[in-house]
């Protein structure tokens, strides 16, 4: 089969290697889809061990020893290899478990190829009316953005701001929206998502605007009832909690592993805001998202905006890294 290896420095190559057999309690999936995500930046610039990738879907193709999956069965793969042992295991919160025995696309091979072995456990079926390249949307586009505003206690006719209009942040205002949101205000510095924010009835900022704070708040005079963050950088976070109203809760969803200074008297104790964090979604959640897809709700035809062949996976990222796309997948 076909994988891709990621060299560093932005090379990717396409090598034909042995394809995996499932163990116990695995399942070999045929890869229709995976998408790019923002985390896949590190395996891009700095090289990766395994193959990355780690929003697939595809149908199983064989099943190892005690999988009763049936060959041919559509689904998507859960990111996360939980232990079910752990505290947040215990608790249902297998998106934090404390013992992760593989992470597919970071610890193990994931998408960003014709096949991938992965746990049955991991596995998660989608109903045959949703198209296999939509189903993708089901983990970090909607799973993660979803996730964030349950967190946060609903969207229903809040004001949101989101910051940072990356594939989170494009899945966070079609989630607001689909919740019943009553404004929602799109800040990022990329005209081109910009324009797809507004595509989904976002009012958009530019971020490198000047009076920029000042611009946002035309739309919420005293602060927005939900923020949510999802570019990740210091200063944005610490935006997004000056932007927030009194009451107001600032969800974190894009990493940053630098500190963020955060005022504790002025935002947190007299302004009693709320800071949280989000991290992609509990597996239980999968059922109510895939409802959502359904319903027709959420609608990822407008956020998917480019795909290319596992042959072009290069040019794949190069459209990602541009800031010049929606969501982009790669379709071995």
């Amino acid at each position: 089969m076909r994988a891709g290896r990621f060299r560093g420095n932005g090379d990717i190559e396409v090598v034909e290697v042995d394809t995996p057999e499932p163990g116990a309690g695995e399942v070999l999936l045929r890869v229709h889809s995976c998408a790019l995500c923002g985390s896949d930046r590190d395996g891009y610039l700095n090289g990766s061990a395994v193959t990355p990738g780690h929003e697939v879907s595809g149908v199983i193709d064989e099943v190892g020893e005690g999988v009763t999956l049936a060959h041919g069965t559509p689904g998507v793969v859960y990111l996360v290899g939980y232990c079910g042992r752990c505290y947040c295991c215990k608790a249902n919160l297998t998106n934090m478990c404390i013992d992760k025995q593989q992470m597919y696309g970071f610890s193990d091979d994931g998408g960003f190829a014709d096949y991938v072995v992965v746990r049955a456990d991991c596995f998660l079926e989608v109903a045959h009316e949703i198209p296999l390249d939509h189903a993708t949307a089901l983990l970090d586009l909607y799973g993660t953005t979803n996730h964030a505003f349950r967190r946060a206690g609903g969207a229903s006719s809040k004001s949101v701001l989101v910051v940072g209009c990356g594939p989170i942040g494009i899945g966070a205002i079609a989630t607001a929206r689909a919740a019943g949101a009553g404004r929602v205000v799109a800040l990022d510095v990329a005209p081109y998502r910009l324009r797809l924010a507004e595509a989904l009835e976002a009012v958009a900022v530019e971020a490198g605007s000047t009076d920029v704070e000042q611009r946002v708040l035309e739309n919420a005079p005293d602060g927005f009832d939900i923020v949510i963050e999802a570019a990740g950088l210091s200063s944005t976070q610490s935006q997004a909690i000056s932007l927030a109203a009194p009451g107001g809760k600032v969800v974190f969803v894009a990493h940053n592993p630098d500190p963020v200074e955060i005022h504790v008297s002025t935002e947190l104790i007299q302004r009693e805001k709320t800071v949280i964090g989000s991290e992609y979604f509990p597996k239980g959640e999968f059922a109510d998202n895939q409802a959502l897809l359904l319903s027709g709700a959420l609608d990822p035809a407008a956020v998917i905006t480019h795909r290319f062949s596992l042959d072009d996976i290069s040019d794949a990222f190069g459209t990602f890294m541009s800031a010049k796309s929606g969501k982009v997948l790669v379709q071995p």
